[in-house]
């Protein structure tokens, strides 16, 4: 009998052990970190291979007192972390513009590990219910696909002991890219092609302006008139518009009468044209959007056509309904044979694109 109740009672005596360990086990505090919610990752680019990225990383988080802050980008969500192929993060820098929920200034961050950044705080901080942080100057993945940023919050600045985490996953994607094309235009138009000085009567010998009707006047014509190129062009490079004069058709500008015996009145300087003196201008006056020669800038210009071609107006870049204003001059001296006198001024518009 003794030795049975010695036996029973080394059996009660193990097993009493064994529920002693398993409740001792039981009633140890186990403690894991909390999730972090509400968490999202935002990047300001994302297509492969792009650089100076901004990585902005959000959420909740319930930690009191937190000195590191850590963000590891991944190709998976759990397991070990493998840094995407292509991505470079070792030449960050923190986005100031990018932090709230804690006192910038007071966290510096860490980019020697590839993949791994950290951002430590001696004094450490609870940070804002609502935080984010954000890096900026990260090379994005090379491949299109999904990943994952793991973020972690630490008590100490080893980044040893967790206190809060989470995992948010972002897309990297081509961009699409949009096509279009814009055709090149120009309009180049005259309002009137056949103006004139008129008659000079009675042995004048005044300046006369040409006129639209082509009775020609003794004053130069109003803002429009006598007559008005107008251009609207596409062209980045801007355009020219050039002035040349037919004259006698041989070389020799000015206005020329074929009929009996031949003569030319010479171009001149518009400043040039006097009463009393052969002499014929054109210069260029009332324009917009378009800059005037300074040659054929106004009444007094020193400009002489030619028959060849000179610059009478240009813009820098693209034109819409720009404008300018062509008036010819002429005087006669008395001794100027009668006859009928003409010219053809022919202007050119070559825009560059």
């Amino acid at each position: 009998m003794p030795k049975i109740v010695k036996k029973y009672g080394k059996i009660t005596l193990v097993l009493g052990l064994i529920l002693v360990l398993v409740a001792v086990y039981l009633l140890i505090p186990t403690g894991q970190a909390a999730t972090i919610v509400n968490r999202e990752t935002k990047i300001s680019d994302s297509r492969p291979s792009q650089t100076s990225v901004i990585y902005d990383f959000k959420g909740d988080h319930s930690a009191t007192v937190v000195k590191c802050l850590r963000m590891q980008i991944c190709t998976t969500a759990t397991g070990t972390c493998t840094v995407p192929t292509g991505l470079t993060t070792t030449g960050g820098a923190r986005n100031d513009a990018n932090w709230s929920g804690w006192t910038v200034a007071n966290w510096t961050g860490d980019f020697t590990t590839n993949g791994d950044i950290k951002y430590t705080y001696a004094t450490g901080e609870a940070g804002g219910t609502n935080y984010s942080f954000a890096t900026s100057g990260i090379t994005n993945p090379s491949s299109a696909g999904t990943y994952y940023a793991w973020i972690n919050t630490y008590s100490d600045t080893t980044c040893a002991t967790g206190v809060d985490s989470g995992v948010t996953a972002f897309a990297i994607v081509s961009g699409v890219t949009v096509s279009a094309t814009i055709a090149e235009y120009l309009t180049f138009t005259i309002t009137d092609s056949a103006i004139g000085m008129g008659t000079w009567t009675a042995g004048s010998t005044a300046v006369r302006f040409a006129n639209a009707d082509e009775t020609g006047d003794t004053v130069e014509q109003a803002a429009g008139a006598p007559t008005q190129l107008q251009v609207s062009s596409n062209a980045g490079g801007g355009l020219t518009i050039t002035l040349h004069d037919v004259g006698n058709g041989s070389g020799s500008a000015g206005l020329y009468k074929s009929t009996a015996t031949t003569k030319l009145i010479a171009a001149t300087a518009a400043n040039s044209v006097a009463a009393g003196s052969e002499s014929y201008a054109v210069y260029g006056k009332s324009a917009s959007g378009l800059t005037i020669a300074t040659g054929f800038s106004g009444g007094t210009s020193t400009g002489v056509m030619t028959t060849s071609p000179q610059t009478f107006a240009s813009a820098t870049g693209a034109v819409s309904s720009a404008y300018v204003d062509a008036q010819p001059k002429a005087a006669i001296a008395g001794t100027t044979p009668a006859g009928s006198y003409s010219d053809t001024l022919v202007f050119i518009a070559t825009p560059t694109y």
